[in-house]
C-alpha cells in the first residue's frame, strides 16, 4: 500500500514534469543513506540529540527495512526489532495509500492530454 501511494504521487509528479526522472536517483540515493542502509541510526547518531534519531527512526525506508530484517535475517529476531516499527509501518502505508490516491485522482482528467 505505500509502495503504491508512492508510485501514485511520483506518476503524477512525472506526468507534469518530465524531468523529474533526471532528479530521482539522487533523491533515492539521499533517501537511501539517510534510513541506515549502511549504519546503524542509533550507532551512529549516539551522541547526537535524540530526536534527530527519532526523526530518522521513523523514516518510511527506516521501518520498511526494519521489517525485511526481521522477517529475512535469521537471529535478528523480536529483541532486535524496535517497538514502533509495525503502527508505524502501518500508519505510512495509510497515510500514502490513502494520499497517494487522492493526489493522483485529482489530475486524472489531465493525464494523457499534451
Amino acid at each position: 500500500m505505500f509502495n503504491t501511494g508512492l508510485s501514485m504521487i511520483v506518476a503524477r509528479m512525472g506526468a507534469k514534469t518530465p524531468d523529474l526522472a533526471q532528479l530521482m536517483p539522487f533523491i533515492m540515493r539521499t533517501w537511501m543513506y539517510a534510513s541506515g542502509v549502511m549504519f546503524s541510526i542509533s550507532g551512529m547518531l549516539a551522541d547526537k540529540p535524540a530526536w534527530i534519531a527519532d526523526v530518522l527512526m521513523y523514516n518510511p525506508a527506516a521501518v520498511y527495512m526494519d521489517l525485511i530484517r526481521y522477517a529475512l535475517i535469521e537471529g535478528y529476531g523480536a529483541h532486535n526489532l524496535p517497538d514502533h516499527v509495525w503502527i508505524t509501518a502501518l500508519a505510512w502505508a495509510l497515510v500514502f495509500g490513502i494520499g497517494g490516491f487522492v493526489y493522483f485522482w485529482k489530475a486524472e482528467e489531465r493525464y494523457g492530454r499534451g
